[in-house]
């Protein structure tokens, strides 16, 4: 994975790297937050910082697991316990504001606590929506871009 970093973040060329979780519950259903800025529903992730990552020049998934995890804890409150990250897969895709983006997204589930909207400026609320019926919400573009595979993968 060729990638370089641009101050604190790494970029893959112009494509600034994500990282974040589908977090699912035992009724088919993943927890989303909605981005007031962008009006849709995302996954808790955000960008992978230089300090995350072994060797910048060669990303792991280890890596991205790392900002994954951290992300979800910034985003859904650190006395939240989640389970082992399993990867899931990435989609290159056009941010709202129109930066070029690869988010990689990680499966996950709560093992213990209860998910709380820390960041209550970025965020205006947080939902379990049926994964089956996602493609009927507002959901961020990168979504939309694995949303055949989100179904056919995590509609067990």
């Amino acid at each position: 994975m060729l990638s370089f970093n641009m101050g604190k973040y790494i970029y893959q060329g112009e494509r600034i790297l994500l990282s974040g979780c589908f977090v699912l519950n035992d009724k088919r259903e993943i927890l989303l937050l909605y981005r007031k800025k962008h009006g849709h529903y995302e996954t808790p992730g955000g960008k992978v910082h230089l300090e995350e990552c072994s060797n910048p020049d060669n990303l792991t998934i280890e890596d991205l697991a790392k900002t994954a995890e951290r992300e979800t804890y910034e985003e859904l409150g650190d006395k939240l316990k989640i389970g082992e990250l399993t990867y899931f897969g990435k989609a290159e895709f056009k941010i709202p504001d129109g930066r070029l983006a690869i988010a990689h997204k990680f499966v996950t589930s709560i093992i213990r606590g209860s998910p709380k909207l820390t960041e209550p400026e970025l965020f205006s609320r947080m939902d379990w929506l049926p994964i089956d019926r996602l493609g009927d919400y507002a959901i961020s573009p990168d979504l939309k871009l694995l949303l055949p595979e989100i179904k056919r993968k995590l509609i067990l």
